[in-house]
């Protein structure tokens, strides 16, 4: 199996959504609406091209490189996305705006390398604390508290025309973060 971790580029949307459309349907079935999740596999290919739009908005904002994947064998199997706060709560935070990995490949550490990776990019940034919003349910918040993140509320998560609850989980110290993750 040959692993590789990069940062994203445009071309990579379509693996990017599958990532994001599929994982979303392993996990997060009986906890949103079925019919929201059948439809992003159903018009897989128009939804992907959304995927592609954004991408090129973080490019022509000179953010794409704050978007990384995890090839496997040539194939994206994991994404991960980090940028500045947009909870005014957090307003000096780094934020992990994304992290999935496709089924087959969770529990080989690949999740771990890319938040370590992400972890490392908001370091570099200037940032000394980091915060995610996990849905609330989603069996990785035990993966999120294992490496030091607290549970610091539950909130209402809009998504599309519905609304789910999510935890914010906390790390008050990104570098303490960092060192376990290299462990």
């Amino acid at each position: 199996m040959n692993i590789i971790y990069r940062k994203a580029r445009v071309e990579d949307y379509e693996g990017i959504y599958y990532v994001s459309c599929y994982s979303w349907d392993e996990t997060y079935r009986g906890f949103m609406p079925d019919d929201y999740l059948d439809d992003r596999i159903n018009n897989f290919y128009e939804r992907s091209l959304n995927t592609k739009k954004y991408l090129e908005k973080l490019e022509n904002d000179g953010d794409l490189d704050k978007y990384l994947v995890c090839e496997v064998d040539g194939k994206i199997i994991g994404i991960c996305q980090y940028l500045k706060s947009h909870n005014e709560k957090y307003p000096n935070s780094g934020l992990l705006g994304a992290l999935y990995v496709l089924k087959k490949y969770q529990k080989l550490g690949i999740g771990k390398e890319l938040f370590r990776l992400a972890t490392i990019g908001l370091i570099d940034l200037g940032y000394n604390s980091i915060y995610l919003e996990c849905l609330t349910g989603n069996k990785a918040i035990d993966f999120y508290t294992k490496y030091s993140g607290v549970l610091k509320e539950n909130i209402n998560y809009p998504i599309s025309n519905f609304t789910v609850k999510a935890d914010i989980v906390f790390y008050e110290d990104i570098n303490k973060l960092k060192e376990l993750l290299e462990k």
